[in-house]
């Protein structure tokens, strides 16, 4: 599942294609905020952002099945790619387990545990127009940065998509 829009109830699976009623307004609107369209597929979609982190999917469990899929591969070189634990517990738990240096050696930037890209805080802001794959569970405009376009993931398939540089279907890589 990814979404499309700017609420998070604005989603479909990722092998369908956008679909919105045409005589509501806001989601007009949406589409238009996000440079989207009705009949669009997001698979193929360039994106400039992958944001791992939140309370909610940046878990250890979240960490060590990204670190697990990525290990070996390389972000793609125009993505920047944050990861940032649920929780410093969680910061701690992966550093045991090494899970930093693999971030690392795949061009991921582990960050201080905390709200972070997930809310714009800080440094860690998505320039207005960029597409953010994000595991965060909200899309509102301007959530992540003034003009930011947040595509909701899971943490595998934001994980695919900053290794290819683009919005991929996870399946395709699981056996």
């Amino acid at each position: 599942m990814v979404t499309y829009g700017t609420n998070p109830g604005m989603g479909m699976g990722i092998s369908e294609t956008i679909s919105v009623d045409h005589t509501s307004d806001s989601n007009l609107k949406s589409l238009a905020y996000m440079g989207l369209y009705t009949g669009q597929s997001l698979v193929g979609k360039n994106i400039e952002n992958v944001f791992i982190g939140s309370c909610t999917n940046s878990r250890i469990e979240d960490l060590r099945q990204v670190a697990a899929f990525i290990r070996g591969k390389q972000k793609a070189a125009h993505v920047k790619a944050y990861i940032v634990p649920g929780s410093k517990q969680v910061e701690m738990q992966a550093k045991a387990e090494g899970l930093d240096k693999i971030f690392a050696e795949a061009g991921f930037e582990l960050r201080e545990p905390g709200c972070s890209a997930c809310l714009g805080m800080n440094e860690d802001k998505i320039p207005s127009g960029e597409y953010c794959v994000s595991t965060s569970n909200r899309n509102f405009e301007g959530r992540q940065g003034q003009g930011a376009r947040t595509i909701l993931a899971s943490p595998m398939m934001a994980a695919a998509a900053a290794i290819e540089g683009k919005i991929v279907d996870v399946r395709q890589y699981l056996n």
